[in-house]
């Protein structure tokens, strides 16, 4: 994500030459240290695993929730305490691995925005899913699962988004929404039949399912924190095309405007191909989207999800009536930055908050790198002049 004001003082704090904290070697993390890491939540239990759907009511601004999450417990404890923040967990059951399900006693705290899963009996140390059964709200602004409404030739349109940066994953799911806590998600969605949904993964099934939706199910996601998933559902189109490595590359913009993305899909390929040869460690995700929303935030222009960046058409979109050398340079930065965060925040992440100055100044000073080599190489990065 693009926060000006963080940017700033990380770069006064990195200085000239970022990539030097970043790569600096680190000892391993003792268990000790592990332990002191910055957390509001119990150290007695963690996730591995999601598995996640949801069934989205975009006319009424709501959506239902299920997931399964795999955790391990760590010490003997007769509760599990998460995070969600305005949510309403309708059941609770956990099965140990190879047991019969109990039935949880839920409770919720709004201030802490916790939920605290009780049970009879200590559990003891072992493995164990816990599932959830829940609904929330669509929102109006761009945390958790949230609208945009947009008119085109053919009427008004509503697409749906998330936003979960810093700690509105809990809006969505309920889970360990804190950096620290990294697990696999298996998403699936019901979508409305017709629309387009998009997440971190390549879509694995797509079926017919009940009251004209299409249930949409995608790939398991690599390990990775709850602030990096994402899905998106509307009347989309996509294009791609394939990096030199294999990874698919993709822009999404609502129907009718996806040829104006076609600058930030080239910039994508190229940029991914510099940061493979500059990183020495690949991209590690089979595509890579980027998804552009209507409207804007005073807050952020992009966001870095990984596997599917999302950013504001404004920041993405080159409308070949007014664009120039400046609106074409802008896209080709925003893109750099994110694409960077693939593997700064993404791929390596802080602990916790109070190190993201470091997980924004790293793509800050990268990002320059690209399109330097880009254009010793002879790819434009600036319109043609007519």
């Amino acid at each position: 994500m693009r926060l000006p004001l963080v940017t700033a003082i990380a770069l006064a704090l990195v200085g000239t030459n970022p990539a030097a904290s970043v790569l600096a070697a680190a000892p391993a993390p003792t268990s000790a240290a592990a332990s002191s890491i910055t957390t509001q939540l119990p150290h007695t239990a963690k996730p591995t695993h999601y598995a996640v759907e949801i069934t989205p009511h975009a006319d009424k601004m709501t959506f239902d929730g299920k997931v399964a999450i795999d955790v391990s417990v760590l010490q003997a404890t007769d509760r599990i305490v998460l995070q969600a923040a305005n949510l309403s967990l309708a059941r609770g059951t956990l099965t140990q691995k190879g047991g019969k399900p109990q039935a949880a006693k839920v409770s919720t705290d709004a201030e802490a925005q916790t939920a605290t899963f009780a049970f009879d009996k200590p559990l003891a140390v072992g493995e164990y899913v816990l599932s959830i059964d829940y609904s929330g709200v669509i929102n109006t602004q761009a945390n958790g699962l949230f609208a945009l409404d947009y008119t085109t030739a053919q009427g008004a349109r509503r697409a749906l988004f998330t936003q979960f940066e810093n700690s509105d994953a809990r809006r969505f799911i309920p889970s360990w929404d804190e950096p620290n806590f990294k697990a696999t998600f298996d998403l699936a969605i019901n979508a409305p039949a017709g629309q387009m949904a998009v997440s971190n993964m390549p879509v694995a099934s797509s079926k017919p399912g009940a009251n004209g939706r299409t249930r949409i199910a995608f790939q398991t996601s690599p390990k990775m924190s709850t602030y990096l998933l994402f899905v998106s559902v509307g009347d989309f189109e996509r294009a791609t095309v394939t990096a030199d490595n294999g990874t698919e590359i993709g822009v999404i913009a609502q129907k009718g405007k996806v040829d104006q993305a076609q600058f930030a899909l080239e910039s994508g390929r190229d940029v991914l191909h510099e940061y493979n040869a500059y990183f020495g460690i690949p991209y590690p995700l089979p595509k890579l989207d980027n998804i552009a929303a209507p409207g804007r935030s005073q807050f952020f222009s992009a966001m870095e999800n990984w596997g599917a960046i999302f950013t504001f058409e404004y920041s993405l979109l080159l409308d070949p009536a007014v664009a120039n050398i400046d609106t074409k340079q802008g896209v080709f930065t925003v893109a750099a930055h994110e694409i960077a965060h693939q593997w700064f925040g993404n791929l390596v992440t802080m602990a916790w908050w109070d190190d993201l100055w470091l997980n924004e100044a790293s793509p800050t000073g990268w990002r320059r790198a690209p399109r330097q080599n880009c254009i010793r190489n002879g790819i434009s990065t600036r319109p043609a002049r007519r």
